[in-house]
């Protein structure tokens, strides 16, 4: 396993789309505090950035989903916030939409909590591997069907450091 040559997208430029999206996410949250519940672990860094980028109160909190051992089945989501989820604007914040599958299943489980609404905001979206209809409300990159690493997403646990995203091959 190798890292690609070339960066797919530079530090600079995931900074400039982080700081967009941010922008949007506040105008569209005008007046009201966001509840921003990252997936762990991929999504650390890209929360920790787009954080600092929407200009509204923010509280955030965590959930992991630990896959089971037979891919694809989901056997536990552990929950971890300071906040309620009932009644809040909630914001999803997720490193990659890929299949879906897990995001709508994480979707269908906070929608049972009674947030006032639910967004997402993905940094990457791979719709090439969708299996499910979903689209995420803020998208970072549309990015190709090949395995991304970098800026919190990894390989076995490496490359999370890199301020890049590219690609191994």
């Amino acid at each position: 396993m190798r890292l690609a040559s070339e960066a797919l997208y530079s530090a600079e430029q995931v900074g400039r789309r982080v700081a967009e999206l941010g922008a949007r996410i506040t105008q569209d949250y005008e007046g009201r505090e966001v509840a921003a519940l990252g997936v762990l672990k991929g999504s650390f860094i890209f929360m920790a950035d787009l954080l600092r980028q929407i200009r509204r109160p923010v509280r955030c909190g965590f959930i992991d989903i630990s896959p089971s051992p037979r891919a694809g089945s989901i056997t536990e989501m552990v929950f971890t916030s300071s906040f309620e989820v009932r009644g809040t604007d909630l914001l999803v914040v997720e490193d990659i939409l890929d299949t879906g599958v897990t995001l709508a299943y994480l979707i269908e489980q906070l929608e049972l909590r009674e947030p006032r609404s639910l967004r997402v905001a993905t940094l990457l979206d791979k719709p090439a591997r969708r299996r499910v209809s979903l689209q995420a409300d803020y998208v970072g990159f549309e990015v190709p069907d090949r395995f991304i690493v970098g800026y919190g997403l990894d390989h076995g646990e490496a490359f999370r450091n890199l301020p890049y995203l590219t690609y191994v091959e």
